[in-house]
């Protein structure tokens, strides 16, 4: 019996698919925006996408909010911790060069962007969801869900850590492993490969697509962790280097304030709802970039993949 155990473990073995894999493994920083943090850059990626001006400058996505103003305040080292995240139009510029934004939806505390709900007409007809009732409603309504934080603050937004791995196999393909700690509960979150095409050469370009393919989508538990693996028809830690046909320079976080999805992209542009607006990375990977801050929360023990259970038990290990 103990031949026969070892010989059908041996055949297991050899049969499993990527066992010569390499892995990297990847510290998350929390983000204000595409490689920001409290007003200045987290990575330095001009040696590997020189003309990639999304990633040279401050993007930033949140503000927090400033009652009366007709822009929310750069969130810098400086601010006061309980003031509440806000919307911005800080990088609109970029994604919505016509800036036909709504400005009643700039600098208002995010629980108040609302989401579309039944019967809408347009992408900027939304209704803002009810608390979750401590009585039953007598007419059904849009709420949110019991654990949701509404209006959270600079404080909530950076309680948030990850984690990723690349398992990258002799066939070129990958297996990314993501997982976020702290962030936000039960709320939306996509994942995104912003890199580039042709690297180091004349016709470098960027490039946003969803990780993994669509769906790139997964929703965090009550604690705010969410815990998600990808399976990637490239090595997403390939070089950067002239040669290549393309590259990865990080992986985002994407949380979606508003609740909802717009397909192969993080938000509405098409209908002048871009980010900053309904969402924003909150958890950003650099994979090619050299990092010029230190994450500013740390992934702590234990440093695996997963999501406590009722138990206080993970139920993932990486």
């Amino acid at each position: 019996m103990k031949l026969g155990k070892i010989s059908l473990l041996c055949v297991a073995i050899a049969a499993a698919p990527f066992v010569n894999a390499d892995r990297t493994r990847i510290i998350g920083h929390v983000a204000h925006g595409v490689n920001t943090y409290n007003g200045g850059v987290i990575a330095d990626f001009s040696e590997v996408a020189p003309l990639a001006g999304i990633l040279a400058d401050p993007s930033i996505e949140v503000g927090y909010f400033i009652e009366g103003a007709s822009a929310s305040g750069v969130i810098t080292p400086e601010t006061s911790r309980s003031e509440l995240i806000a919307t911005t139009t800080d990088f609109i510029d970029f994604f919505n060069p016509n800036n036909n934004v709504d400005p009643a939806l700039v600098n208002q505390p995010i629980g108040a962007i609302g989401s579309n709900a039944f019967t809408f007409n347009s992408v900027l007809d939304r209704a803002v969801p009810d608390s979750f009732p401590e009585q039953a409603f007598e007419r059904p309504v849009p709420y949110r869900v019991n654990d949701a934080n509404e209006f959270p603050t600079v404080a909530d937004w950076e309680t948030a850590s990850g984690l990723m791995t690349i398992d990258s196999h002799d066939d070129g393909t990958s297996t990314v492993r993501v997982t976020i700690r702290n962030g936000f509960p039960e709320a939306v979150y996509t994942f995104w490969d912003l890199g580039q095409y042709d690297p180091l050469t004349a016709d470098e370009s960027v490039y946003v697509v969803p990780l993994g393919g669509i769906p790139n989508a997964a929703i965090s538990d009550e604690n705010g962790c969410v815990t998600k693996e990808f399976d990637v028809a490239y090595d997403l830690a390939r070089a950067c280097e002239v040669g290549a046909t393309s590259c990865s320079n990080l992986i985002a976080g994407f949380y979606h304030w508003d609740g909802q999805l717009y397909g192969a992209a993080p938000t509405g542009n098409f209908a002048d709802v871009p980010t900053g607006i309904v969402g924003s990375i909150h958890m950003f990977f650099n994979i090619t970039g050299t990092n010029l801050q230190e994450p500013a929360t740390q992934f702590k023990r234990p440093r695996i993949h997963g999501c406590f259970n009722p138990k206080r038990k993970f139920f993932k290990k990486y």
